[in-house]
Order: structure tokens, then sequence, then C-alpha cells
């Protein structure tokens, strides 16, 4: 663990590796000190214990996530007809550079199961509300295809975490942004458009 780190930020870093590692359950407070190099109780004068720290690394990062999606896919003011097939790719390549650019966040948040997500609140925005309100007013618009809005969801959802998966366990060459272009294009597909299509 980088020395010049601030003390709470080693924390996070370490804690976020051995969640990965480990699980949250599976992880000590012990251990997260050890990784981090520090006392213990330095831990507790920052998090008011294991769960608190698990829960701040997981809202705070997973709400921030949805705010990108959200800023990459506005809804439309206006007579305005949003560009659906650039929206959809612009999101598409905010996964891809996710988890290429902080592969553990993007384990921690995406990939991992943990029991943070029954934590958030109905109205607290996630990147899969942000996804499934983005295909779902599509829809309504006749922009993108009919059909169930939650399916077509986790479709593009798996169409990006599966393989994500795959590299994870090295059993598809690492690198998300190297499969973006035919990952876009077959998230659009899911939806009706054409590859590199405007609407």
């Amino acid at each position: 663990m980088p020395r010049g780190l601030a003390t709470r930020d080693r924390i996070k870093q370490a804690a976020l590796g051995l969640f990965v590692e480990k699980g949250i359950i599976g992880t000590s407070v012990r251990d997260i000190a050890t990784r981090a190099e520090i006392a213990e109780g330095g831990l507790y004068r920052h998090y008011a214990s294991k769960e608190d720290l698990a829960w701040k690394l997981f809202s705070e990062n997973y709400a921030a996530l949805a705010r990108d999606l959200q800023a990459l896919a506005p809804a439309p003011r206006g007579a305005a007809r949003p560009d659906c097939a650039g929206q959809l790719a612009a999101m598409v390549g905010r996964f891809c550079r996710f988890f290429d650019e902080e592969p553990l966040l993007f384990r921690f948040l995406l990939l991992t199961q943990h029991q943070e997500l029954p934590k958030l609140r109905a109205k607290t925005q996630s990147p899969v509300q942000v996804l499934r309100k983005w295909v779902a007013e599509g829809q309504r618009r006749g922009d993108l295809t009919g059909g169930d809005a939650d399916l077509a969801t986790a479709q593009i959802l798996g169409l990006l975490l599966q393989p994500a998966t795959f590299m994870v366990y090295g059993l598809l060459a690492p690198g998300m942004r190297r499969i973006e272009m035919e990952t876009i294009a077959a998230c659009q597909r899911v939806v009706g458009l054409e590859a590199g299509a405007a609407t």
C-alpha cells in the first residue's frame, strides 16, 4: 500500500481489495488494518465499523455511476429527438472504461454479490434504474422497439457483465474497451437500433 496515500484512502483501497477477494463477511477489521498499514483502532477514526465502510464504498460509488450514466443519456427537451444509438453507445463505453480503469471497484459494485444492494432505498438512483428508465422512455416514444423494458435492461446488463466476469476468471482476454464496438452493436440490437445509427 503506497504510504503517500492519506489514511482514509489507504483504508478504502485495502477494504475494496479484500471485499472483492474474500467478501465482506470474510474480511475482518484486522485484515483491512494490516493491508492499509494502520493500527486496527485507526479504522474507527474514519468509519464506525467494517459494515459502515462497506456501505459507504458501495452506496457512494454506485450513486456516482448512476449520475454518470444519467448525464450520458439525458431526457430529450421539447420536441427534440434524442440520438438513442449515440446515448446507448456512450453508456456502454462508460461501463467498458470503468472495468478497464477501476477493475476492483467495478467488481465490487457490479459483480460481487453481497448484502449492500438490498440496503438501497427505493428512491436511490442506481445504474440499473437509469438504464431501465432510458429503455422504457425510448420504447414509449417509439424510438426503441417495444417489449418488456425489464427484460431489455437485463439483456443489456448481461452483455456488459458476463464478458467482464469471463475476463475476471481468465476465460476471455482482458480489456472491455477491446470489445466495446461489438458490445455496443449487440446492445443496440436488443432495443432495435441499427449499430451506429441515430434515431
